[in-house]
């Protein structure tokens, strides 16, 4: 199987205002989109969310797909 993680994003960010000024912003959870490749030549192009995740790298989401789909 191979796993190719093109996109990763905020689950949902949001920014706290005050008399027009921001005064934080924090974000939920972490988002990305793959490919994943089988090795019978299928295809499959999904979004997965990480809602419990901080911080992702590409090597983090790609390991928790792998993870996610049994293949680890």
């Amino acid at each position: 199987m191979r796993v190719r993680v093109y996109k990763i994003e905020h689950l949902m960010a949001d920014n706290i205002f005050a008399d027009g000024s921001l005064l934080t912003s924090f974000s939920i959870g972490m988002r990305a989109e793959a490919t994943v490749e089988f090795e019978s030549g299928n295809r499959l192009e999904a979004v997965f969310e990480f809602p419990e995740a901080d911080t992702l790298s590409f090597v983090e989401a790609e390991r928790l797909i792998r993870k996610e789909l049994g293949a680890e």
